[in-house]
């Protein structure tokens, strides 16, 4: 029986394509240069770590870069760098300046006590109102800290709210000046969930000699909430189809653990949204000029019911649809004549061009015709498509067949799991998917000066079936909740803690917060993105509207194993934001981008001194740092005081990117991007893209093999500057001062509409480019209407690239030697 191919997958039009694993590695450069590029990688991530962790981001990177397989090779020591901390990290010595200290102690303190050290409190929830009752008592200003002591705290138990932006632990206004921190070094975990206290018994036998076992789920759980079922500390798996853990088996694993066969998938019903264009303001000079939104209709599906993709004609892009269902192959789900509770089920499918997936609640099943139609879901992606691509089932009781997979039955209370030798010890079911919230009354009335270090927030509620929204116009929609919820906040400092085996995003920075610090924490294994950023306007005034994040640091973070179940995810999202800076932060191992910037809202965002690969595992037609400007927004971002649709520049500079798996280029400027400075960053396999933008400058950076890209399509060039349209997009771009090395083809540009009687091109000069050995460099471009290959010497006659340098490609060492030399001398 043929199910679940691996060996192919097919497209809308059934055509074979290979799948997507295997990338860490670039099979187009010998083994020697390519381990050589990654070991100079982990060496940056030693580089920029915090002392304390440097051993910890090398290893870890050494694993996920697979060096094991580089052994053999001359290349597969690297320095580590002995140097102090690059970064004077912005944090606080612990339990400073605290006028009142209230102590936490689960397994020993009574909430009828006062809270010292030898009389501690239970709860923190009762922590926190005594600390309520000293600002009444000695003044508001002072600041009070809760410190808690080890051990596990189950906020998920009798939790008053289910709520993604209301935390268990609620913080207000009247909650400024607050510490909350472990007791020294001990482990202090905050669960989203329940501990279960369960009776097993057999349930049945299979016929491959596993158990099936039962058990009640007791009256306190609330079903409708427990979605996550974390043992022993991880995420159990839902029983699904094909057998496969999302959690560590994805599109990027040889068994991902995701059907590829299809017959068919059923369009969209048509529903048009009510449009809204407005006309005055625009801007000149860009491809997307105007403001537009699409309102109810096909964008019912989002909250609020809105989406830049949802007019009949978006500017470079397609009307927003989701595919109604899918006809399956004879043999691709082999049991699903025999689901009983089929409408309890889910299917996990990318979207077709795999720019993200979507999650649907399985609607009906036709078992005769192998056809499933989806009721709710989709809204987990912005741009929609009328069909999907690789897909699991889960949520299925008869998909329970595989050892550490579980269903619950919510009609009889019946949870079944299945266990590899002996049954696990701690079983904690998920009651809630936001531990704390911070939300100040107002802008003007927010929470402030708040600080959270040492704990591990962990076990909550999968949010990906809950409300999604459309920010600005790129192609993310958004959950806007987390495990740490702000709003209304300023200085709000979170650092040293450990978010894992989350349901949702890590921290929700959504609307007015500002001057945020997020330094030194640890994200992995979550559900969706580490970090979101998510302001708001009205409409396209962005101008007299404060409610954005502003002024925030992210900083020597680590960020890994992220997207687990959202694939359009990614360790840091901006959108609507001001002014956030990613410094020193090392992320590998998501679906997408490592940092994606949404649109060109405001602007004045750093990105510096971070380290990513393995970046766009399971996507496609991205980069590690991503970003986009579709949409005008009116803002102060020019000149303080002044509304303009143009925003203030932003700058990347110093990052190590190694662009594998299937990421293209580097930095992905895409649709309309404009106002970014690129310099002093050292990439690996992927050139410089211009799309549909303008205001771009590139300079001082290192681009390492840039025709050895390795995604589905890119430019394999060290400079690919696309659709250029004089008044539209193209202009005042600057390619300036690079170092270019091309391994195997001697093309360092690609020019669209390139023609020698009316040249557009970016402001070329003084670069140094190298090419391979027995080759000569060759420029395209129109000649009299003929498509010609000019000489080095016979494009610079065109006044282009005045003061570059063409020169043979050198030995990886002395292109690693250079990065040394750029990255880790600091004048």
């Amino acid at each position: 029986m043929v199910s679940c191919s691996l060996e192919h997958r097919t497209t809308k039009n059934s055509t074979k394509i290979d799948p997507r694993y295997g990338r860490v590695r670039n099979p187009n450069v010998a083994l020697k240069d390519d381990c050589a590029l990654r070991a100079f990688t982990i060496e940056m991530a030693g580089y920029i770590a915090p002392p304390f962790w440097k051993s910890d981001w090398t290893t870890l990177s050494e694993s996920a870069f697979q060096m094991d397989e580089c052994n053999e090779t001359i290349y597969r020591t690297y320095r580590s760098p002995n140097s102090p901390s690059l970064f004077a990290n912005r944090e606080k010595t612990k339990a400073d300046n605290c006028y009142r200290t209230v102590f936490v102690n689960g397994k020993t303190g009574d909430d009828r006590w006062n809270g010292t050290f030898e009389m501690p409190l239970k709860t923190i929830q009762a922590a926190v109102l005594l600390t309520r009752m000293f600002r009444i008592a000695y003044g508001s200003n002072n600041t009070m800290c809760i410190v808690i002591r080890e051990g596990t705290y189950y906020l998920g138990a009798n939790a008053t709210t289910s709520s993604s932006r209301m935390g268990a632990i609620q913080l207000t206004s009247a909650d400024s000046n607050l510490v909350i921190q472990n007791y020294l070094d001990e482990r202090v975990i905050l669960s989203g969930g329940t501990l279960l206290s369960l009776q097993w018994s057999v349930h049945a036998k299979t016929t491959t000699n596993r158990t099936i076992m039962k058990a009640k789920i007791p009256s306190y759980i609330d079903l409708d909430q427990f979605n996550e079922l974390y043992i022993d500390g991880k995420r159990a798996i839902l029983a699904k189809y094909p057998n496969g853990d999302p959690s560590t088996q994805g599109l990027y694993a040889k068994n991902p653990g995701f059907c590829f066969e299809w017959q068919k998938w059923w369009g969209p019903t048509p529903n048009r949204s009510l449009e809204v264009h407005v006309q005055v303001p625009f801007r000149n000079g860009t491809v997307f000029t105007n403001f537009q939104l699409g309102v109810g209709g096909g964008a019912y599906v989002f909250d609020p019911p809105t989406n830049f993709w949802s007019t009949a004609a978006p500017p470079a892009g397609d009307n927003y649809v989701t595919t109604r269902g899918i006809t399956v192959n004879k043999d691709t789900l082999p049991h699903m004549s025999n689901w009983t509770k089929s409408t309890a089920g889910l299917v996990h499918t990318f979207q077709g061009e795999y720019w993200g997936s979507w999650i649907f609640q399985i609607g009906s099943v036709n078992s005769t015709e192998y056809t499933i139609m989806f009721g709710r879901g989709g809204f987990q992606e912005a741009r929609g498509l009328s069909w999907g691509g690789a897909f699991y089932v889960a949520n299925i009781f008869e998909e329970l067949d595989s050892p550490n997979e579980w269903f619950l039955d919510k009609d009889s209370r019946t949870l079944y799991f299945m266990p590899n030798e002996t049954m696990p010890n701690a079983f904690v079911a998920s009651q809630v998917p936001c531990l704390i919230s911070l939300r100040g009354i107002s802008i003007d009335d927010p929470i402030y000066n708040v600080r959270f270090e040492g704990l591990i927030l962990s076990e909550t509620t999968s949010t990906y079936m809950r409300e999604y929204m459309v920010p600005g116009g790129g192609d993310w929609a958004v959950h806007r909740g987390g495990t740490l919820y702000l709003m209304n906040t300023k200085d709000v400092s979170i650092s040293r803690n450990l978010f894992t085996q989350l349901g949702s995003n890590g921290i929700a920075l959504i609307d007015y917060n500002d001057a945020t610090s997020i330094v030194m924490n640890e994200f992995v294994w979550l559900a969706d993105s580490a970090i979101i950023l998510v302001g708001s306007t009205n409409g396209i005034d962005g101008f007299s509207v404060r409610s954005q994040p502003a002024n925030t640091l992210i900083q020597s973070n680590l960020m890994h194993e992220t997207g687990i179940y959202n694939k359009q995810s990614s360790p840091v999202l901006i959108a609507v934001s001001r002014s956030v800076s990613v410094i020193g932060n090392l992320m590998f191992n998501v679906p997408r981008a490592a940092i994606n910037i949404n649109d060109g809202y405001y602007g004045n965002h750093t990105l510096s001194w971070n380290v990513m690969f393995n970046t766009v595992r399971e996507t496609s037609d991205h980069g590690p740092i991503n970003t986009w400007d579709r949409q005008p927004f009116l803002s102060d971002a020019t000149q303080p005081g002044v509304p303009s649709l143009w925003q203030h520049y932003s700058y990347i500079h110093h990052n190590t990117i190694f662009n594998n798996y299937n990421a293209l280029w580097p930095i992905d400027h895409d649709d309309g991007s404009c106002f970014y400075e690129d310099s002093y960053n050292f990439h690996v396999y992927g050139g410089k893209k211009n799309f549909l933008g303008h205001s771009k400058k590139d300079h001082h950076q290192i681009y390492v093999y840039a025709d050895m890209n390795r995604g589905d399509f890119g430019s394999n060039t060290c400079l690919g500057f696309y659709a250029p349209r004089r008044g539209f997009s193209g202009w005042n771009e600057v390619w300036m001062n690079n170092t270019c090395i091309l391994y195997k083809i001697p093309v360092p540009y690609v020019i669209g509409n390139c023609d020698t009687a009316d040249l557009f091109v970016p402001y070329l000069a003084n670069n140094k480019i190298y090419i391979p050995n027995g080759t000569e460099a060759i420029f395209p471009c129109n000649i009299n209407g003929t498509s010609t290959k000019l000489s080095f010497k016979q494009w610079q006659s065109y006044g282009v690239d005045n003061g570059t340098i063409i020169d043979l490609t050198p030995d990886v060492q002395i292109i690693v030697e250079w990065g040394r030399q750029m990255l880790q001398t600091i004048i």
